[in-house]
């Protein structure tokens, strides 16, 4: 299943024994704590994170009856495939006792995920969900939602300047808003550059900029991978991104004749971003749009499968070919 199909669930109070969350990171752990804070997260509950896991002493712990009607919550956090066997046996545990639940969070690749997800079967009081990474609207709810949680007064566009610039990595921006908290006052644009970049997090505008006018990425493109803040794929994903806003923009005028950020994205841009993804959008061919979206999918694919690949020289060579495009 997917988010939409989870938080019905969660709203008709019908969670399964057990559950299995895979895909963005972000929502799994937020989820993770949720369903766990529902079952009765200050009741009786076991983590295994990663290493931690034993199966014995996980087994033993959701076996327990419970005489004055205690929750068992058994959680494993892991990127490694657990023994089928294992698993289906804490399913069926949990399926027979009534006060335990079983909580697992798959870390590792999708393709492999996949395969665990038939374990967790509605037959045996089970379920999966997979959740993709939040779409722009999505992200800026969220992100809007744990401002007003903490009572930080942040400008809107302060607070997609700070998404853009953390690679829409939610994760980074929430961490980010807790930092900008201690400043108590409400934040502007001017606040999250000089204080976000001044805690390195290197931005990835620059290198698309200097990217799509053809200009030499070199530099740019070495600083944001030795930063350890933005790997190959995050770039890529970073750029992808950043093109099919482009794409929208240059459908949108070429239909319109004109530009409106809240009808393309679906919210406001700073003025100065909104005249330059316009002005660059409309220079950009439709089939140069294809062409480079199908080069960086196939990048992604790579990047993902290829075990022996030396990443930061295929990206390098990747970038340089995608400039060919334009």
């Amino acid at each position: 299943m997917y988010k939409a199909e989870l938080d019905h669930i969660i709203s008709t109070n019908s969670l399964p024994k057990s559950l299995m969350f895979y895909g963005d990171d972000f929502l799994c752990s937020f989820y993770l704590k949720k369903v766990s804070q529902i079952i009765g997260e200050k009741e009786n509950i076991l983590k295994f994170y990663h290493d931690e896991y034993n199966y014995e002493s996980a087994k033993n712990f959701i076996s327990q009856p419970s005489l004055f009607g205690d929750i068992n919550t058994l959680i494993i956090k892991s990127s490694k495939k657990i023994p089928k066997k294992e698993l289906d046996s804490f399913i069926q545990i949990c399926k027979k006792i009534p006060n335990s639940f079983f909580l697992f969070y798959f870390e590792g690749e999708d393709n492999i995920a996949k395969d665990i997800t038939k374990s967790f079967s509605k037959k045996n009081s089970a379920n999966f969900v997979r959740f993709f990474k939040p779409n722009l609207n999505e992200a800026i709810t969220i992100l809007k939602n744990r401002a007003k949680k903490i009572e930080l007064d942040i400008d809107p566009f302060a607070l997609q300047h700070l998404y853009f610039i953390q690679n829409e990595d939610i994760s980074l921006s929430v961490n980010e808003l807790h930092k900008l908290k201690i400043l108590n006052k409400k934040i502007e644009i001017k606040d999250i550059d000089e204080h976000v970049y001044s805690l390195g997090i290197v931005g990835i505008d620059e290198l698309i900029n200097e990217l799509l006018s053809k200009k030499d990425i070199q530099k740019t493109l070495q600083n944001l991978v030795e930063s350890a803040l933005h790997d190959e794929i995050k770039i890529i994903n970073a750029l992808q991104s950043y093109i099919v806003q482009l794409l929208m923009f240059h459908i949108y005028i070429k239909i319109h004749g004109k530009y409106d950020t809240k009808e393309i994205l679906g919210y406001n841009l700073p003025p100065f971003l909104v005249k330059q993804r316009a002005s660059m959008s409309i220079k950009i061919k439709l089939q140069t749009y294809l062409d480079m979206l199908k080069h960086l999918s196939y990048a992604e694919y790579v990047l993902k499968k290829s075990q022996n690949l030396e990443k930061s020289s295929f990206l390098h060579s990747t970038l340089i070919k995608l400039q060919t495009f334009l």
